[in-house]
């Protein structure tokens, strides 16, 4: 049995590539599964049904835009309420790509937000001693 085994963890951005791989792996250690992704769509139905098969006593969906701040606080105290967060892998990412001189400020900022400002509002709200 894995030390991990009976202990909640949170992948974000984990309904397909990497995320999802992750959360597979933590699954069949025993591991209580907070899907997240921008939205509850097919492929969010998917990946629940591929956590429950690869073993995870539970496995709960999340959803939250990454680029704003008060959405992630919200779906990090629905998760607290759901089982807290013992681990947390800040997985969600995006790009955009395209030639350099074509990338404008909003995308600049999308990508900003979402790869680095959410793993720091999710790791405050994952951390009761920082309130």
């Amino acid at each position: 049995m894995s030390s991990i085994s009976g202990k909640t963890a949170l992948i974000t951005g984990s309904t397909r590539g990497i995320g999802l791989s992750i959360a597979k792996s933590l699954a069949e250690a025993g591991v209580r599964i907070a899907l997240h992704d921008q939205v509850y769509n097919e492929q969010a139905e998917k990946a629940c049904l591929e956590i429950k098969q690869a073993g995870s006593p539970d496995v709960h969906f999340f959803a939250a835009d990454m680029r704003v701040p008060s959405q992630i606080k919200e779906m990090m105290k629905k998760v607290n309420a759901w089982g807290g967060t013992d681990i947390l892998v800040n997985n969600a990412g995006i790009q955009k790509t395209g030639k350099i001189t074509d990338i404008n400020e909003q995308n600049w900022n999308d990508v900003i937000a979402v790869n680095l400002s959410s793993s720091l509002y999710t790791m405050q709200a994952a951390l009761p001693i920082i309130e």
